[in-house]
């Protein structure tokens, strides 16, 4: 494709033709396409996934940053920028109205609905054609996955392979070698490491042997050979919440962050005839489903920045194409209304500045010793609140106490009691600790923007990026009882696939 002649300062020049198109009424997808060329293709996509983002996520870190500093957060600014066009995506799987991650990227990835817990995979062992694949064989295209999950979770896998199981990230691990994309980047050492795998392979040893430049901190990262494919892997599991890392020197020292791993992606995949880039803000569903305000709160901020790298390269280079979404919603937070005239709630979200920890570290402290003196004195170290003597009680009891009704232990009952006791003050409230059926949010610029516009379904996200390389593939598709049926005659049923 050759190189757009519009410089950086005509594009914003031509913001105010956009705005022109406001005034007269125009939707953001025209003044979009008058600015980046109608009927122009990218020659790059960055997919920018918040995993587990309910809409109230984005809004509250908009409304916290403009409470603490004055100024609003970067996704907010971004959706009233005239190049961007904004709307929403369906997320329903195979299974129902409320996905899982797995189901949610194969969507994107193949194109078709797939069964909760499957990856690019149809029931009676049908291997869907993913996005990666296609791009690097047949357009030769670059192709990369970054995550602060682990690497082969369900996400980025969706994006890039066909399994039967979300679950069997060592296999999942071992079809990545074989796909061999150019970047590799997030957690789970479990998954290549010989001394942690099951079947003790040497992961890391193979993809070395296939030209790959191995790195497992910030330092190699930033020194690593970016003329050979990249795999960096940062922690044996998912990698810390943006909070935790925050406030921990030793991490911030050896552990690079969402941004820090987009901008080395791009640096590494920038050139020849383009490419491919999954970004991925893993844990903001992770702090969804503990109902964990300060870690999605900081997580979304560090998804946010990520987007900011991936959004300045697409203004300089002028033909990448940058989709901001999510691929459901989790939790269904939101900011309640307190005190006469809701005065309180402003002062309930600053609360955050406080927050050193996520409640990963907290709990821990308190299981040692769960009495109510002990977690009145965890809390008020890590985030400052004073929690009541009835409150703290709520929180000991949380670890301790069985369900009244079914003598078994409620899931997340630990980190729930938590939660609802710390909204006394915060007065941030869960409706659950699972994944919903909202639309969510997507914001897009670049060429082929204007395809985001309005309501979208998220398996048409697959022929639109084909597209962008005049391909055209069709998957095989399932309906819900055929699909059902085989889980049926093999026993088989869902697993516990909660994040």
């Amino acid at each position: 494709m050759p190189k757009s002649n519009l410089t950086r300062r005509d594009l914003f020049g031509l913001t105010a033709a956009g705005a022109f198109c406001s005034v007269l009424g125009l939707p953001h997808a025209a003044a979009a396409e008058a600015i980046w060329g109608r009927n122009k293709k990218p020659k790059n996509i960055i997919f920018c996934v918040s995993d587990g983002m309910s809409a109230a996520v984005p809004t509250m870190v908009d409304q916290y940053l403009e409470l603490t500093t004055g100024r609003g957060s970067y996704w907010a600014s971004l959706m009233n920028e005239d190049y961007v066009v904004n709307g929403l995506q369906s997320t329903k799987s195979l299974t129902g109205p409320v996905t899982d991650s797995s189901a949610a990227s194969s969507a994107w990835g193949s194109g078709v609905h797939v069964w909760n817990g499957a990856v690019n995979w149809l029931p009676g062992g049908i291997e869907l054609r993913t996005l990666l694949d296609i791009m690097k064989t047949e357009a030769k295209m670059r192709t990369g996955l970054v995550t602060t999950a682990t690497v082969t979770h369900a996400t980025p896998a969706g994006f890039a392979v066909a399994h039967e199981s979300r679950d069997d990230e060592a296999g999942i691990a071992e079809k990545y070698l074989k796909l061999c994309p150019d970047v590799l980047m997030g957690g789970g050492d479990k998954f290549f490491s010989s001394t942690l795998r099951k079947d003790k392979v040497d992961l890391y040893g193979k993809f070395v042997g296939q030209g790959y430049t191995v790195v497992k901190n910030l330092s190699e990262m930033r020194a690593a050979d970016l003329s050979k494919p990249l795999l960096g892997i940062f922690s044996g599991g998912h990698m810390p919440y943006t909070v935790d890392h925050n406030h921990d020197p030793k991490l911030k020292a050896s552990t690079p962050t969402l941004a820090q791993m987009t901008s080395t992606a791009i640096s590494q995949l920038k050139g020849g005839s383009g490419f491919v880039l999954q970004v991925e803000g893993a844990r903001i569903d992770h702090g969804g489903h503990t109902n964990d305000f300060a870690a999605q709160l900081f997580d979304q901020l560090a998804f946010e920045d990520a987007v900011r790298v991936a959004v300045e390269f697409a203004l300089e280079d002028q033909e990448t194409l940058v989709v901001v979404t999510s691929d459901h919603g989790n939790g269904n937070p939101g900011l309640a209304g307190a005190g006469d005239e809701y005065f309180e709630s402003a002062g309930g979200l600053k609360l955050a500045q406080n927050m050193t920890c996520s409640f990963v570290p907290i709990l821990v402290s308190i299981k040692l010793k769960a009495t109510h003196d002990n977690v009145i004195e965890v809390v008020k170290d890590r985030y400052q609140i004073e929690l009541s003597r009835d409150e703290a009680q709520f929180v000991a009891d949380g670890l301790t106490k069985t369900s009244p009704t079914s003598k078994i232990r409620v899931l997340n009952q630990d980190f729930s009691n938590l939660a609802m006791a710390l909204s006394n003050h915060t007065h941030v409230n869960y409706m659950t600790y699972t994944h919903t059926s909202d639309h969510v949010l997507v914001s897009a610029l670049g060429p082929g923007c204007e395809f985001f516009n309005g309501l979208t379904s998220n398996i048409s996200y697959f022929s639109h990026f084909l597209s962008s390389r005049d391909l055209s593939v069709t998957n095989m598709t399932m309906d819900f009882e055929t699909a059902k049926s085989h889980y049926v005659k093999s026993n088989m049923v869902a697993g516990d696939h909660w994040h």
